[in-house]
């Protein structure tokens, strides 16, 4: 990361828990990268119950957050065109 002022999102002493399920969602992805897949699969799976017990803010920030993080600096696809027919 560059920048004049640090990334404080990842530092182990400000462990929120955001911060921890961004770390594991990270963990997941590099071992499913790495060929791991039924490890990334474990770890997406206590992701998922830790994430349920979420306030729905913090569920947002750690989704957007994570999500962020798996683009690593990368523009989003755009959207996809959908055609709809309709014989009205």
């Amino acid at each position: 990361m560059s920048g004049s002022e640090p990334d404080h999102r990842l530092k182990p002493d400000n462990a929120t828990a955001v911060n921890v399920y961004c770390m594991g969602a990270l963990v997941a992805d590099e071992a499913s990268r790495n060929g791991f897949r039924d490890l990334s699969r474990a770890i997406e799976a206590a992701l998922h119950g830790f994430l349920s017990g979420l306030s729905r803010d913090e569920q947002g920030q750690a989704l957007r957050l994570s999500y962020e993080l798996a683009l690593r600096g990368e523009d989003p696809s755009p959207p996809r065109l959908r055609l709809v027919y309709s014989r009205d």
